[in-house]
């Protein structure tokens, strides 16, 4: 079956560190000022040879830059809050179309205005296709896009998208398509998605906060999830589909909204192998008609499950598996799958409740109504995970040892011993 295609950071101290350690290394390389010795970031893209830094003072440019396949830096001197890059609403802010690397850096910038719905409808933020950059610590709010990616646009690229906020993109002028309000990763390749807060974004179809479309085998890992919204489709904040073998680890995914999948929808086609999710916490997310936290369909039966907890809203229940296509779930293992007053695991999965250490039960977060998921010393989510689990983080989500008391706990954060 194959599915349709219809913060506030300061990077001043990274950038001193990150400057000393390019310099030394090509004893040519040069730091390129914006605007006082060229008056663009595209005019010092222009001058800039691979190995130099091209280094903006704060002020907003209206412009739409495009690395040129360089392997350069481009970075702000005082952050994202000061120093703004505009697209004037007439294409993408940022390309990278021509084989950057991930030593082709985009660092500290606020990416705005960017619109990406008349010629290549893709990307309205960042637009990336052909390359493979690294896109750290910027804010890519406030873009639009056509078919996919208003924030940011990932087309077969091995790109690294890390500690970025994105939020408030959506679409624009069209309907369907392969969605990802705030970021849409499409193409077999191996994409790094890691430490992003991806919030407040919508599409017209599905995929409110994010689209994996035969994504090939791309890393997402502790990033925060919350307030997206694919307009009573499917996939509020994840929407998985043509899957290969992605790895969702250790991401919040909390307050977001759709028709089915509220949190994350995956739909698997006959042959692929699907995807891996360890030590997520999928809770808080608004009513949808199946699958509150998590829907599953497709040939599904592939798809590895450790570590997690999802939570439906009050009545509904927290994870479908769709039979339509295959009788045989997912696999469960060590996963707490709970609803207030409904279900936690239905449909076919509903036989991989009690089983294999799958438990239904209040995790006791420690405070949902302010968006606190860590657990309370009760829950009994803490040394209930499997050690075993692949790809299991030496830390949590909140940075914090990931195994206290000899075994992990479900979900994204590990107890303490402080609470």
């Amino acid at each position: 079956m194959i599915e349709r295609r219809s913060l506030n950071f300061s990077i001043a101290p990274v950038a001193a560190l990150l400057l000393v350690a390019i310099l030394p290394a090509t004893a040519s390389a040069k730091v390129i000022q914006v605007p006082s010795q060229q008056p663009t970031i595209q005019d010092g893209i222009n001058v800039a040879s691979d190995g130099d830094v091209v280094q903006v003072s704060a002020g907003t440019y209206t412009e739409n830059i495009n690395f040129d396949g360089k392997i350069i830096t481009v970075m702000s001197v005082s952050g994202p809050t000061t120093t703004i890059i505009d697209g004037n609403h007439v294409g993408s802010v940022v390309t990278f179309d021509s084989g950057e690397t991930t030593s082709s850096i985009l660092m500290g910038f606020t990416i705005e205005d960017g619109a990406a719905t008349s010629s290549s409808y893709d990307g309205g933020g960042v637009s990336i296709s052909g390359g493979s950059p690294t896109v750290e610590g910027n804010i890519i709010e406030n873009n639009v896009a056509c078919d996919g990616g208003g924030g940011v646009y990932v087309d077969f690229s091995s790109a690294v998208i890390k500690n970025n906020m994105i939020r408030n993109n959506s679409q624009q002028d069209c309907s369907g398509g392969v969605g990802g309000g705030g970021i849409a990763v499409v193409g077999a390749a191996s994409a790094q998605v890691i430490g992003n807060t991806i919030s407040k974004n919508t599409w017209g179809s599905s995929g409110g906060g994010m689209t994996l479309f035969s994504a090939g085998t791309p890393t997402i890992m502790n990033n925060i999830f919350t307030g997206n919204n694919a307009s009573g489709s499917e996939g509020g904040a994840i929407w998985l589909v043509n899957s290969e073998n992605e790895l969702l680890i250790q991401n919040l995914v909390q307050g977001n909204s759709a028709g089915q999948g509220a949190g994350i929808y995956i739909s698997i086609p006959s042959g692929s192998i699907g995807p891996v999710l360890v030590n997520n916490t999928v809770a808080g997310n608004l009513q949808s008609a199946q699958g509150s936290a998590l829907y599953a369909t497709g040939f599904d039966n592939q798809v590895l499950l450790f570590n997690n907890i999802f939570t439906g809203a009050n009545g509904q229940n927290a994870v479908y598996c769709d039979s339509t296509y295959d009788q045989t779930p997912p696999q469960f293992t060590d996963n707490d799958a709970y609803t207030p007053n409904g279900t936690g695991l239905l449909g076919t999965c509903a036989s991989e409740s009690d089983i294999n250490g799958n438990i239904s039960a209040n995790p006791l977060f420690v405070s949902p109504i302010q968006r606190n998921y860590q657990l309370q010393s009760r829950s009994p989510a803490i040394n209930a995970g499997d050690n075993n689990a692949p790809n299991l983080p030496n830390k949590d989500l909140a940075g914090k040892k990931r195994i206290v008391g000899g075994t992990v706990d479900m979900g994204a954060y590990e107890y303490q011993g402080t609470n």
